[in-house]
């Protein structure tokens, strides 16, 4: 049941109805309608993974009460070390299983080892990555007495499985969902109006940019070797954009929906391709996963590796240098695994690693420089520098992200930098490119004058007279309905 569906359209319905108007002074029946439909919609895609959704929420459900109520730390570390287990082994048996085995089995044939274990026939849970990170975050925040267990059994199974966020984020913790869950809601109709308005652009950028985008990329990196550089290059800048709108597309129709029901979804983009420089970068792009994987892998990987290092330098390098480096290195070799078990992920994950190491080593060295030069850090040619060295870095990571193989991405960026980079970029489909092109153009000019805001079209045209602003949001409904890509997958699903 894609957000885009008509399917789904009439399942929001049906839920907004029953929340609404049935139970609306229920708080006990509103959560119930939304744990049907929760289990309903994720049942939807494959009704099997249910019982894995249901076993690994109850588990969580479970430990944390006993942690809860053991005053004895030992006790309590062995059933929270149990929670993590439980957890994190899931996400390996069904995400990075066979991946380990392909790796053991080049590791022995690259060794001339008589040895070969058999990959396993393992279907692949869509949105596994997202709600058991939501998972651990809770057993974590228990078991370090920053969140009290929750007593209510179904409001700790919708915490885990709240319909609008399980698929594909943002990673809402449960510190801050479960008192909206437990808390009574009135219904707002200016944060259901902003709501609509939040849909609308989501769906805009899914059906409208990302999947006419994906007609074309598809296209070129199904066989790059046929096209020439120009080609290559509009294949990645347009994959750029795909996967952007595409994502941002999916959260923003996620915290829409979100608004509909009377909850504040945590924003989880916040224009990264405007950002000047990598670190910017990450602090706007995917923002709910970038902020888990520095409060609950960084910041204690750090910690614990500073614990361990007692001199100042360490082979030649100061502590705190190599602290930071390991952390960094170790962290971003999780967030590529995370996104996806092949070796091209962890690429994409050392890429924006090393780009932050340079950053962090480099930035102190700059500022001095600018002050030297007299040149302000917002100057306009050093802010436009800065977002296009960024762009290019995370254009050259998305190679990476989209390629099959390493190979493949090593030869798809060959391929670009050669004398045929300066040729007129073509295929088959060119002319459906070029509308692509100019909606795209709107689409970014957009979201430039919309960046102050938590979505694009926030406050567009709210101080015209209604009969103009309905105009915008006509626009947008014949550009979703005549002008989409057909109906494509969010990538993000794949995770």
């Amino acid at each position: 049941m894609l957000f885009t569906s008509k399917t789904f359209a009439l399942f929001l319905l049906t839920v907004f109805a029953l929340y609404w108007f049935v139970f609306k002074r229920n708080l006990k029946g509103q959560n119930f309608v939304l744990l049907i439909a929760s289990y309903s919609f994720y049942g939807w895609w494959d009704w099997r993974f249910l019982f894995l959704l249901f076993f690994i929420s109850s588990s969580n459900y479970l430990i944390c009460k006993r942690i809860q109520n053991h005053s004895q730390k030992k006790h309590q570390r062995i059933l929270f070390l149990l929670g993590l287990i439980i957890n994190i082994g899931s996400l390996v048996i069904f995400k990075y299983l066979n991946f380990f085995i392909d790796s053991a089995n080049d590791i022995f044939s690259f060794f001339d080892a008589n040895l070969y274990l058999a990959t396993q026939k393992i279907i692949l849970p869509v949105g596994i990555s997202f709600y058991i990170f939501i998972s651990i975050s809770y057993i974590i925040d228990v078991y370090q007495s920053r969140l009290t267990a929750v007593r209510n059994y179904f409001d700790a199974l919708l915490t885990f499985s709240f319909f609008p966020i399980i698929l594909s984020g943002p990673i809402q913790r449960p510190i801050s969902l479960l008192p909206q869950i437990q808390n009574k809601r009135l219904f707002n109709n200016n944060l259901a109006i902003d709501g609509l308005r939040q849909i609308l652009w989501g769906l805009f950028s899914k059906i409208v940019i990302a999947d006419r985008c994906a007609v074309t990329v598809n296209t070129i990196f199904s066989d790059s070797l046929q096209y020439s550089g120009s080609t290559l290059l509009l294949g990645i800048i347009l994959f750029t954009i795909q996967i952007y709108a595409d994502f941002a597309g999916y959260c923003n129709i996620a915290i829409g929906v979100g608004k509909l029901l009377g909850f504040k979804i945590m924003t989880n983009f916040a224009y990264p391709y405007f950002a000047r420089n990598i670190k910017e970068f990450w602090r706007r792009w995917n923002i709910s996963l970038s902020t888990w994987f520095r409060d609950y892998v960084f910041l204690p990987l750090a910690y614990t590796i500073s614990k361990k290092i007692k001199s100042e330098r360490f082979l030649m390098i100061k502590s705190e240098q190599l602290i930071y480096i390991l952390s960094i290195t170790i962290t971003w070799i999780l967030v590529g695994l995370w996104h996806g078990a092949n070796n091209t992920f962890i690429i994409w994950g050392l890429i924006h690693g090393f780009s932050l190491l340079v950053y962090h080593n480099c930035i102190k060295h700059k500022d001095k420089i600018l002050k030297r030069l007299n040149i302000q850090k917002n100057n306009f040619v050093v802010a436009t520098l800065g977002t296009l060295t960024t762009i290019a870095i995370v254009m050259c990571s998305w190679v990476f992200f989209k390629s099959p193989s390493i190979h493949y991405a090593l030869s798809y960026i060959s391929g670009i930098f050669s004398l045929s980079i300066f040729s007129i970029p073509y295929f088959y489909g060119m002319k459906m490119a070029l509308v692509t092109i100019i909606l795209i153009v709107c689409f970014l000019i957009v979201e430039w004058f919309g960046r102050n805001n938590d979505y694009a079209i926030a406050t567009l045209g709210l101080k015209w007279k209604q009969p103009f602003r309905w105009v915008i949001y006509y626009i947008l409904i014949f550009a979703i309905i005549f002008l989409g890509g057909g109906e494509q997958k969010f990538i993000y699903f794949q995770f």
